[in-house]
Order: C-alpha cells, then structure tokens, then sequence
C-alpha cells in the first residue's frame, strides 16, 4: 500500500514537474507570471501602465489574423479608496461607454493569489472588425489596482482560455 501511494506521489510529482516544464517566468518587482514557452514577452507596450504583453505563437493568427495575449494593466488609486465591487463597477461602465457594441457575459468572484478578485468575460468588436472575447480578472493590492486580461479572437476562444487560465493562476504578488 505504501508503495503504491509512493509511486502515485512521484507520478503526480513527475507530471507537475513536466509541465512547468513547457513554461518561463517572468519576474518583475511586484509580482511573477509564468506563461508558455512558445509565447513571448513583447516589451512594446502602448501604455506606461502595462506591466506586460504575452504573445501567443505568431502562427496562431493564421487563421482568424489575431494573435491571442495576455497583458497586466496595473492602476495607481492614490488617495482613492475603492472596494473590488466599486472599482469592477467602474471598470465595465467604461467597457461599455469605450465598445458600444460590447457585451458582459459573465461576472463573478475569484481569487488572484489569495487575493479578493473579480473576474467578467465580455465581448465586442473592436477597430479592426474582428469580434474579440477578453477575460479580465480585476484585484486591489497595496494601494493599486492590477487588471489582468486575456483577450483573444471569438473564433479560438475555447481553445485558448485554458491557458490563460493556467498563467491566470501562476499569477504571484511579491511579498
């Protein structure tokens, strides 16, 4: 019985090892990710307030000409002093007002790295006509708001959104 128990343990250990395996880290000085190795960092990022952009393989654009991506958007409050509800509340108000045509499909409670966090899928077509599908995980940490997004075609979705899950919950705040 204790071998077999020992032998299952080293077999999930082997998986577990594996599989981080196929991943890289990327470290800054609040926080780490980890995301595929067939992805890549972009450092041309648009706005000073991206922490980063996530690249999905450039053949993955192939058929839907849009190239999946995970980003993190981090905002200073200051002196503001909102609630996840609040900030979230504010967050899709100016999804709707920004994508007319976007629509909320979902908003629940999560966590990021233990923290209270709120997640909301939606959907709009944005400036280029293609249709896209983001998931946003939205947290309040140490006088700052981080807004993680995954955002990917309608059409490849599903096939994706695993693993933005996946780098979603490798997600650690340095501590």
């Amino acid at each position: 019985m204790k071998t077999k128990f020992l032998t299952n343990l080293l077999f999930v250990a082997f998986l577990g090892l594996n599989a981080q395996s196929d991943y890289q880290l990327l470290k800054k000085d609040d926080f780490a990710i980890s995301y595929p190795t067939d992805w890549e960092s972009s450092s041309q990022l648009s706005q000073p307030d991206i922490q980063f952009l996530l690249l999905s393989d450039e053949s993955t654009q192939n058929n839907d000409k849009y190239r999946e991506n995970i980003m993190l958007l981090t905002e200073n409050l200051g002196s503001q002093n909102f609630t996840i509800d609040e900030y979230t509340k504010v967050s899709i108000d100016k999804i709707l007002t920004q994508v007319p045509n976007s629509k909320i499909e979902s908003k629940t409670t999560s966590k990021l790295d233990g923290q209270e966090s709120r997640e909301i899928i939606w959907s709009g077509i944005i400036d280029n006509g293609i249709v896209l599908k983001f998931k946003q995980l939205f947290t309040l940490y140490n006088g700052k708001a981080y807004i993680l997004t995954f955002s990917s075609s309608t059409a490849e979705y599903d096939q994706f959104v695993t693993v933005a899950d996946t780098v979603f919950d490798s997600f650690k705040f340095a501590k």
